[in-house]
Order: structure tokens, then sequence, then C-alpha cells
């Protein structure tokens, strides 16, 4: 009777493949897997650093916010946008505000306007200017947000506020971005690369 090997098999052509070749195809295989790894963690950065734009008219800085942070529609705000990652009770954001302009100097007049927020500290304030040659208020403060007294947490939260003329008036535009205070160093890469796209001098 024939063995199986025999028939379908020529046993005595066989060679063990050599350690070099051995070494070779697991080099191959793990070559393979880091590279894999490597595209998964570029393509997590790539979606992590994508941003949209909030135009706010002809002649007027466009505002980038992250492309995976979560929108919400408030009255009062032309963009509020939430860090879905944020484990806090009050989560990082993004909120950028359009309103009549301010009397007075915006420098005075807008930290007056946040002075109203509870326990509110400030924590600095300095005039930039932008890319366009517009100047802008940078103001950085802690705050208590509203809310149950038993979840409260001290927010951080970084203002740049200047003016644009949308055609029919001069806006105040404040653009906000805030978050825990412990969560602060957290998400300040994301808030510094705004920052950054804005033209805004990173002063952190």
């Amino acid at each position: 009777m024939t063995e199986f090997n025999d028939a379908f098999v020529d046993v005595s052509s066989f060679q063990r493949p050599a350690k070099w070749q051995a070494r070779a195809s697991n080099l191959i295989v793990w070559l393979t897997v880091l590279i894999i790894l490597t595209g998964g963690w570029f393509l997590k950065d790539w979606m992590m650093t994508q941003y949209r734009l909030m135009a706010l008219g002809e002649n007027a800085p466009a505002i980038p916010y992250p492309v995976k942070w979560i929108p919400q529609q408030a009255p009062d705000l032309g963009l509020q946008v939430f860090d879905p990652d944020s484990q806090s009770a009050f989560p990082a954001r993004q909120e950028v505000l359009v309103r009549p302009l301010l009397e007075g100097d915006i420098a005075i007049a807008w930290p007056e306007q946040r002075q109203q927020l509870p326990e509110y500290h400030e924590l600095g304030r300095t005039l930039v200017t932008l890319p366009d040659g517009r100047k802008a208020l940078v103001l950085s403060y802690t705050y208590a947000p509203a809310g149950d007294a038993s979840s409260q947490v001290t927010v951080r939260a970084e203002d740049v506020a200047f003016m644009i003329n949308d055609g029919r008036a001069d806006q105040l535009v404040v653009m906000t971005l805030a978050a825990d205070a412990n969560e602060w160093d957290a998400v300040w890469p994301t808030f510094s690369r705004i920052l950054e796209k804005m033209g805004v001098p990173v002063l952190e």
C-alpha cells in the first residue's frame, strides 16, 4: 500500500529552513505588526489633530475647532463643542461668543464682564497681534461653574477676544477654551494647537 506522504509529497526533497531563514521570516512578521500598529497610532493622531473652521465673515479670522469634539446647541453662543474623552463633570470645551462691541477698551471692558463669574480669579492678561494685524486680548482665569455644590469643580479658562465688522457694525468675538483645572494639562496640547492655528502666541 502506498504511503500517503509518498503519494502526495516528495518527502525526500523536504529541507528544514535554515536558522537565518526562520529568523528572517519572524522578522518580517514582527515588522508587519509594527507597521500596522504604527499606522493605527498615526491615524489616531491624525484624527485628533484635524480641525473644522468656523467662519466669522469676510476679512475676519476663521476659528478652528477639533473635528472629533461633540457640538451642542447653545442659543447665546455661535459655537460650543465638547471633548468626548473628558472624564470631568465639567467636560473640556471650546466656545465662541459673538456679541455687540463693549464700550471702552476691550482689555478693560471684557475682564470686567468675566469678573461676574462665581469665584473668578484672573491669572493674567495680555494684548497680542493676530496674523491679519488686528489686536486681541488673551485673558486667563479660573472660576467655579454654576451647578450642584457637591460636584463643584474649579474651571480654568483662556479667552481670546477681538473685534470684527460683520458689514453692518463692529462686533466682539470671544473664543473661550475651558476645562476642569485637573484636566487642563491633559487637554492643553489640543488648546495650544487651536491657538497656533489662529496665529495667537501661545503664552504657556
